[in-house]
C-alpha cells in the first residue's frame, strides 16, 4: 500500500551531528553547532536535504553574509567594500 504525504515537510533547527556545508554561504558548519535543517522537498531545485547556519536562507545569518562578504574580497583583489570607505572617509572629515 502506497502512503501520501499531504502536507510539505517543514524545515526545522537540529544539533548539527556531522561537519557539513551550509547551503547559503558555503562555509563548513562543525559538529555541535546549532543549524538550520531542510530536508528534501522544502528547497526547490534540490533532492537532497541541506543544512544552513540559522536564518541563512532566510536572508537575516549574520554569519553566512560575513562568509560570503570574505569570499568576495577573496575573489576579486580589486573590490572596494563602498559602506567600509564611506566610514573612512566620515572619520576623516569628523577627525574621530
Amino acid at each position: 500500500m502506497r502512503y501520501r504525504r499531504y502536507s510539505k515537510p517543514q524545515a526545522r533547527t537540529i544539533t548539527v551531528k556531522y561537519a557539513g556545508p551550509c547551503a547559503c554561504c558555503g562555509a563548513t558548519i562543525p559538529a555541535g553547532s546549532i543549524a538550520d535543517y531542510y530536508p528534501v522537498g522544502t528547497i526547490a531545485g534540490r533532492n537532497t536535504a541541506a543544512i544552513a547556519h540559522m536564518g541563512g536562507l532566510d536572508g537575516n545569518s549574520a554569519r553566512c553574509a560575513a562568509n560570503i562578504a570574505a569570499r568576495r574580497e577573496d575573489r576579486d583583489p580589486g573590490y572596494v567594500d563602498i559602506d567600509r570607505m564611506y566610514e573612512d572617509q566620515c572619520t576623516e572629515i569628523c577627525g574621530r
